[in-house]
Parts: structure tokens; C-alpha cells; sequence
């Protein structure tokens, strides 16, 4: 019996001893399928009051199982499951991420809501269950994700992370403990008598039903600080006494820039420096080498006894804890990040460093160590790096999954990262791979690697659309080697509704990222609920980054990589938005076939603010044009004229209809004689043309 029927069963059981005196929150909006229990009633606060077991029941009853083909295993890639349907195969082209549209979360925030209206995010609430996402409550919005038109999710790290040296009140989905263990926060009491393990099947098979891929996230390179792994392996980690961490830090150098990287120009002169050689004498060896007697006792005891902390164990007894990572870049003001540390990738130093250091000196973190990529050892740890190499595989046999970004991947040691990519794609050969590559530049390295997209940059060029620069973009963007994020906001990044502009730029750009040719159209969970507080400080941080929202609200100063954290799913005007999304999306999905960059063309117009662009459409009807015109001016109203000769299109004379089938702000006015389109912009404004 599938995870997902059982999850069913167990919820319409435990429906029918709910208290309908109980008035169990969530937010309307969550209400995608229509649901029609006795219980339900509208509240003034933009919520409904709901039985929570019939509520996710009736969700999965009537929006997923009606899709659900028998004799089926939902357990497995959607690309397997498509091509035994027989339904149309991804395998026309290089992949389907290239067609796809992405929506990001993190489950512990996505699904979260103050369900008791206690004013605070409880891991038990009032009624015993978990104000905070859970996979069970995330299989309940599915059908609000299908709603708006997208057909992947990528997720932040599912695993079990520590909150030994937590940041904020739930610790970092980074700082992971066992990357072979699903996050407790994530398992929901609604359906106690089913694992973490089948909730999470439970959701992979509602995904796939729905044609929804899941794609993860795993950070190869580092662990949290008390990972499991070092119970029988504490020779993977760097260490040093716990006494020296009140002034631990990646040491500041005398005579190089800031953001520098170590690489064979200056590795001599960073050695050389007194603040690195006081820093690696902080180093000692591996708890199992600094005292074996004590550890070989805190070994056994823990076999005993589960419940021991080993971790608080080593630091108490032996007086050593693993050291705090840092960035890899040179004289970075940022602080150490105190709840996570590196995986030791190689047992020896590196080739271009070990002559600077004693033959005794034990394992040490520094800028050049956690270059993999380009300071190797001769030594591999050929065991650690079999575990990583395996953790895709690990959730792609027992979930199914279709796809990984990899955290930090182009730092690792090459023959690593190929491990990894290899890996996967013998168990799938469909699987996807996401690059973490930040800068556009790097698309033809991420291809050569055998990334299939990366993120990009166009989250922070999108939100500088006042200096007149997103023309550039297009043809970046024609230029890449593999498509991008078209993104406007990411997990990492300031919200879009708190960019210059608010709510008008978001709506502009979203609507945008949904045509622009070799990218892939991304929406993080609450922009479309117009979030303005950000989920981290990570890139592009403004000043009072932390503090987007009013000081009455009860998540204000929260982030949800940190804290407890709910989607602000009340905010006025967010079902426009969604209705926004649900719109575009069936015009993209529409011509999808058709925007390609071989049928890709622009209409040159000498505002360095409008974009004029467009796709060749092929039919039985001959060849038609979509024209996509978007005014990038906050500031100024325009009459925007197009040649259409000026573009090539030298067919669309006499007798051809122009329509214009959508816009973003104000009336579909246009005029049009060959070889001018004119058309009505107001600021911010998108227009999409269809010439027939």
C-alpha cells in the first residue's frame, strides 16, 4: 500500500475524534481544493477554521488521488514514471529543467502558521500538533502549487541539522548532522503511526502524481559541528581545544586585499604571516589521538546508552571541539560560522602547502585546505568521500527524488564532484543537477561539469532595473551554455517586495521571469504573498535587512533559516499576486515549445528601459510571433513604438491580426501599421502580443 493511501487512512480515522468545538486555524488561501468540512468557517482574519486531519484528507482526496494511475510506483524519478505512461518524454530535449517552472521552500516555514492563535509558533501546539511546516502539511498545498502552474520544487536541506550552537531559536538546515536522516522538526503527530521516512514518501508521491518534481539540497563540503559521523570517525574533522574558541577566527593577514582567494601567487606569503601560523597552532589531533584512553570510554558508553551527547562528552572529558568553519576568502570581515565545520576531504596537507608547515602539524582549517578544487592532498579520504558521493543516491532509491543542488559544489576536489554527478545519473539517467554559481560567467565551466543550470545572478540584476541595465540581460542570456534561475528573489536574498518599487516591482519582474529566453522561471515561498522580511542576510543584505517588518509583528527580527517562521499568507492583495502567477503561467505553458533560443528574436528600441523581445511560433496556420514589450521605468509612462523590420519580421504586412493577450497594468491599447506596433506602457508595465 502506498505511503500516501496510508497517510489517508490514518487521517480520516483520526478526523472522526476531533472536537468540533475546536477552532484550528489556517490561512484561506491554503484552501485550493475546495474543502467542505461541517467545521469550516471563515474567520475575520483571513483564515478558516478547519479539522486539521480532514483538512489535509480531503486535499490529497480530491486534487491528488483523482490523478493517481493504478499499478504505479510513485517512488520513483517522474521522468521513469512519465515514459512507463507513455505520456510525452522529457528525452526530446537535454533536460527538463530547461522547460520546467520552479517554485522554492523551506518546509519548516512554507506550511507553518500559528494554528491556536497563540501568537506564537509552537512545536506543540494546544491542540498537540506542530504550528511549524511539516511534510504532511506541505502535501496539503500541493495542489495550490499546481494551481499556479509549477511543476518542480526545490527545497532547502530536508536533513536532520543540529542546534548544538544553533543561530536563532531552530538552527540552520546547514548545519546538517546526518545527511542520511530526515529532519524530526519536519515529521507531523497528525500521522504518528507513519515514520518520518514514509511522511516523506507519502509526499514524494503526491508530488509525482501531480507531474511536480522534488529536487534537494546537500552541502557536501561541511557538517555541523557535533555531526554523527564523528562517533566512528573523528578523524574526518579538524579540532582544537575548546579553551581556545572564545577567540578562534579565520586569522586577518597583514599585507593582502579583502575578499582575496589563496591561490599559488600568494600561498607563501599567507604562511609566512604571524596571524596563520598562530591560527594553525590552535590545531590538535582527532579525540580518538589527543587521548585514546577517554575516548575509547566515552565510545563505549555511548554504545550503551543512545540517549548520551557524545559530543558534550569530547568537549567536557578530553577539553577539544571541532573547529568552527570560515570563509575561504582572505581577510573577509564575516565572523566564523560557529555552527558548522569542514569535512576533511584529504588526509594529508595540501601538495602547494605542506612545505610550510611541520610534518607533525595536525589537520587545520585554513583559506587554501578548503579550496578542494584547487589545494589537493595526495591523499584522498577515499571513505568520507564514498558516504558523500552517496547521498543522492541514498534519496533517490528510498524517495525517488529527481534532483540536487549542490551547496558549494565547485569548490570541491574535481574527482569528487564527478563522483557525486556520476553517481546520480546511474541510478537516473534524467537526474537534474543545479550549480551553485552565483556569477553568470561561470555557465560554460558548470556545463563542462555536467551541471545542468545554475542559479545565476539575475535575483540582484533584477532589482537594479532603475539603472537601465535588464536590456544587457538578454543577451547574456542568449550567450549561456545552460539556463539560469530567472528569479527576481532567492532563499539567500533580500524579498523583491521590499526592493525600490515594492509590490509593483515584484509583480513586473515576476511576470517577466516567466518569457525571458534560457532561464528558468523560480519563485520563492511568499513572494507571492508579497513577503518583505528575508528568509537569510546571505547576499545582497540591505541595512535593516533583519527588521522588514513592523515592531508589533510577532515574527519581527526573525529569519526562517534560523527561527520559527510563517508566511505572512493574510497580507492584503496576495490572491491578486497568485492570480498573477496562475495567469502567466498558462500563457508560458502554452507557447512553451516554442521559446527556445533558435526561435528567439529582439526588437531593437532606443530606450535603454523597454525590452522588446519575442518567439518564433510554428502551426498549421503558418508562422505567428509572441512579442513580449516590458517598460522597465518607474518613474515614466511611454508610447512605445516597435519596428517590426527593424527584428526580421519582414512576413507581418497587410492582413495579419495583432492582439494584444496580456497586461500587466492598465488597458490592452495598441495600434498597429506594418511596419509599426505602438503601444500603451505605464510604468512597470509588460505587454504580450500575439501576431496571428
Amino acid at each position: 500500500m502506498s505511503a500516501l493511501k496510508k497517510l489517508v487512512e490514518i487521517l480520516n480515522n483520526k478526523a472522526k475524534e476531533w472536537d468540533g468545538k475546536n477552532d484550528f486555524r489556517v490561512p484561506k488561501l491554503w484552501d485550493s481544493f475546495g474543502y467542505d468540512g461541517f467545521e469550516k468557517k471563515e474567520n475575520n482574519d483571513g483564515t478558516i477554521s478547519v479539522n486539521p486531519y480532514k483538512f489535509v484528507a480531503q486535499a490529497i482526496e480530491k486534487a491528488i488521488l483523482p490523478c493517481m494511475k493504478n499499478n504505479t510506483d510513485y517512488l520513483q524519478p517522474l521522468s521513469e514514471i512519465l515514459s512507463k505512461d507513455n505520456r510525452p518524454s522529457e528525452k526530446s530535449y537535454s533536460s527538463w529543467i530547461e522547460k520546467s517552472s520552479v517554485y522554492g521552500m523551506q518546509i519548516r516555514t512554507f506550511s507553518a502558521w500559528d494554528h491556536d492563535g497563540s501568537k506564537e509558533l509552537e512545536l506543540e501546539n494546544s491542540f498537540g500538533l506542530k504550528d511549524t511546516g511539516t511534510f504532511v502539511k506541505t502535501i496539503a498545498l500541493l495542489p495550490y502549487i499546481k494551481r499556479m502552474g509549477f511543476d518542480a520544487i526545490y527545497t532547502l536541506p530536508i536533513t536532520k541539522n543540529s542546534t548544538k550552537y544553533k543561530k536563532g531559536e531552530m538552527g540552520s538546515p546547514y548545519a546538517v548532522k546526518n545527511f542520511f536522516e530526515l529532519d524530526p522538526v519536519l515529521f507531523d503527530p497528525m500521522a504518528d503511526e507513519l515514520s518520518i521516512d514514509e511522511q516523506f514518501k507519502a509526499l514524494i508521491e503526491a508530488c509525482h502524481i501531480l507531474d511536480i518534481r522534488f529536487i534537494i539540497d546537500i552541502i557536501p563540503r561541511t557538517s555541523a559541528r557535533d555531526s554523527d559521523f564523528i562517533l566512528e570517525h573523528p578523524d574526518w574533522f579538524y579540532w582544537i581545544k575548546v579553551e581556545d574558541l572564545k577567540d578562534y577566527g579565520p586569522p586577518k593577514l597583514t599585507l593582502i586585499k579583502e575578499f582575496t582567494k589563496a591561490n599559488e601567487e600568494n600561498i607563501e606569503l599567507i604562511y609566512k604571516d604571524p596571524a596563520v601560523q598562530k591560527h594553525i597552532k590552535k590545531f590538535v589531533p582527532s579525540p580518538d589521538r589527543f587521548d585514546p584512553q577517554k575516548w575509547q570510554s566515552i565510545k563505549e558508553r555511548c554504545e550503551k546508552d543512545k540517549n548520551l551527547d557524545f559530543f558534550e562528552l569530547i568537549e567536557k572529558e578530553i577539553g577539544i571541539t571541532t573547529a568552527p568553519a570560515f570563509s575561504d576568502c582572505l581577510n573577509d570581515p564575516q565572523p566564523p560560522w560557529t555552527d558548522v565545520t569542514y569535512l576533511r576531504l584529504y588526509l594529508d596537507h595540501p601538495v602547494q602547502s605542506a612545505k610550510y608547515v611541520d610534518e607533525s602539524q595536525p589537520p587545520y582549517i585554513l583559506f587554501d585546505v578548503i579550496r578542494g578544487n584547487i589545494f589537493k592532498g595526495k591523499k584522498p579520504n577515499k571513505k568520507l568521500w564514498e558516504k558523500i558521493a552517496n547521498i543522492i543516491v541514498y534519496y533517490q532509491k528510498n524517495f525517488g527524488i529527481d534532483g540536487a543542488r549542490i551547496d558549494m559544489g565547485h569548490a570541491l576536489p574535481k574527482e569528487l564532484e564527478d563522483m557525486i554527478i556520476s553517481n546520480a545519473r546511474k541510478v537516473d539517467t534524467e537526474f537534474c543537477f543545479i550549480a551553485e554559481e552565483l556569477s553568470m560567467n561561470a555557465h560554460r565551466k558548470a556545463k563542462e561539469s555536467g551541471y545542468d543550470m545554475i542559479i545565476g545572478d539575475l535575483w540582484a540584476r533584477e532589482p537594479r532595473y532603475y539603472q537601465g541595465t535588464l536590456k544587457k540581460v538578454l543577451d547574456i542570456l542568449l550567450q549561456l551554455e545552460v539556463p539560469v534561475f530567472a528569479a527576481c528573489e532567492i532563499p539567500d536574498s533580500p524579498r523583491a517586495a521590499s526592493r525600490l518599487g515594492k509590490r509593483e516591482f515584484s509583480r513586473f519582474a515576476t511576470v517577466l521571469n516567466f518569457f525571458l529566453p534560457n532561464s528558468v522561471p523560480f519563485v520563492t515561498c511568499g513572494q507571492e504573498v508579497y513577503e518583505v522580511q528575508p528568509m537569510n542576510l546571505g547576499l545582497d543584505p540591505q541595512p535593516e535587512g533583519k527588521f522588514m517588518l513592523s515592531k508589533s509583528d510577532p515574527l519581527y527580527g526573525k529569519l526562517a533559516f534560523f527561527d520559527k517562521y510563517a508566511l505572512h499568507w493574510t497580507n492584503e492583495g496576495a490572491d491578486e499576486m497568485i492570480a498573477l502567477i496562475e495567469g502567466v503561467a498558462k500563457i508560458r505553458k502554452e507557447y512553451l515549445d516554442f521559446m527556445s533560443k533558435e526561435n528567439f528574436f529582439k526588437i531593437p528600441h532606443n530606450s535603454k528601459f523597454v525590452l522588446a523581445f519575442g518567439y518564433k511560433l510554428f502551426s498549421e496556420h503558418g508562422k505567428q510571433y509572441l512579442i513580449v514589450v516590458a517598460n522597465a521605468d518607474i518613474l515614466r509612462k511611454r508610447k512605445v513604438s516597435l519596428n517590426l523590420m527593424k527584428a526580421g519580421l519582414f512576413d507581418v504586412g497587410k492582413g495579419r491580426q495583432i492582439e494584444c493577450i496580456y497586461s500587466l497594468k492598465g488597458n490592452k491599447n495598441h495600434m498597429y501599421d506594418f511596419p509599426h506596433i505602438t503601444v500603451d506602457m505605464e510604468t512597470l508595465d509588460i505587454k504580450i502580443l500575439k501576431v496571428k
